[in-house]
């Protein structure tokens, strides 16, 4: 679901459920300015509404619910209102079914979040909306504005990352879970990521988004991000040969390139290179489609070497006839200094850490 009625959403996962009372006693620093009923979900009965831009309409929606989180979208007839929420972006837009399986089994980041994450049996959603009180706010999207003209995404996760310290420091609060970036993080985790970004006068991008890795062949490795659609960006991928390339190396070159598109300055387009790991160049294949879930749009960094990937390793997805010629190698070359995967790395990534499940094209 991509950004519409909802453009960000994250969650925290509690132990047990949690009324609206003691979340709006928690959130008391942010301003609560109505609550909704639900008609139709006893899970999660009640909306807390908060102030976020308030002159541009903007809206903190707080939903406390009963239930686990739901990691599928459910049937249309036999649990229509959870179809109808995964379908509107109610569990946060870019979200996709699966989001918190996938999240648990590669969590980097945080080595105890995929058994940890499963003692939650209740869920609180926090969303971000610019069309609360709209007369209609499923008229078509020409009709109603669902961005304000100076929409800043950075500004809305910074937001959002506020609140959910403040949840996770409440009774029972297991972790906090970015369904779109699929990241997970307990409260020390969340805590020193937001300073050390903080300090370092850097985007917390691994708060946000995280880092997967695959084994995609018996020779080749697939690395990629997932969430950088929540600032509006692509998300990257990297194929490499498994015994050639340290992982830690190629996170941090995906993590700088993130971080070079995200501070605006070029876009990285096909045919495009940049200087990374292995000191050789790497190539920018635009592809319609990824090669894992969730799908999306990626840039896809090929190296520059003798190796050769596999054709299921450069499939671009349902490009048009026109757009599949062949890439110039010369054409674009970005500054090497641009793209630097030190400030990145992350030496949790080891040569022989694979999720379980193979890589599956």
């Amino acid at each position: 679901m991509a950004k519409g009625l909802f453009t960000q959403g994250v969650c925290v996962l509690f132990r047990k459920p949690v009324s609206a009372a003691a979340l709006q006693e928690t959130l008391k620093d942010f301003h609560c300015v109505g609550q909704h009923e639900s008609m139709d979900d006893d899970d999660a009965p009640q909306t807390l509404v908060y102030d976020y831009l308030p002159h541009e309409n903007g809206h903190l929606l707080v939903t406390p619910a009963s239930a686990p989180w739901p990691d599928d979208m459910g049937d249309p007839d036999e649990s229509p209102e959870r179809f109808v929420a995964w379908s509107l972006g109610q569990y946060a837009p870019l979200a996709f079914p699966g989001c918190l399986e996938r999240a648990s089994e590669q969590s980097w980041g945080w080595d105890d979040g995929e058994d940890i994450a499963k003692q939650h049996t209740a869920h609180v959603r926090l969303l971000i909306s610019y069309v609360l009180g709209v007369e209609d706010p499923h008229e078509p999207e020409d009709e109603v504005p669902l961005l304000p003209e100076d929409y800043d995404p950075l500004q809305e996760l910074h937001f959002l990352s506020r609140a959910v310290s403040a949840l996770l420091e409440m009774p029972g609060a297991v972790c906090y879970f970015n369904p779109g970036g699929e990241v997970l993080r307990d409260d020390d985790g969340l805590r020193r990521g937001m300073n050390y970004a903080w300090s370092h006068e850097l985007p917390p991008l691994d708060m946000w988004t995280n880092v997967r890795l695959f084994r995609a062949t018996e020779i080749w490795s697939l690395m990629d991000t997932v969430g950088n659609g929540q600032l509006d960006l692509p998300d990257l991928e990297a194929v490499y040969t498994t015994d050639d390339f340290e992982p830690s190396d190629i996170e941090g070159f995906l993590r700088s390139a993130s971080l070079y598109m995200l501070q605006g300055n070029d876009t990285v387009e096909d045919g495009d290179t940049a200087e990374g790991p292995g000191n050789i160049n790497w190539m920018a294949m635009e592809c319609v489609d990824a090669l894992s879930d969730p799908p999306r749009p990626t840039i896809r960094w090929i190296p520059q070497n003798d190796s050769n990937p596999p054709a299921e390793l450069m499939e671009r997805g349902s490009l048009p006839e026109s757009d599949m010629d062949e890439f110039d190698d010369d054409e674009n070359e970005l500054n090497d200094d641009d793209i630097n995967n030190d400030q990145f790395a992350d030496q949790e990534f080891n040569d022989d850490e694979f999720p379980d499940d193979e890589f599956d094209i």
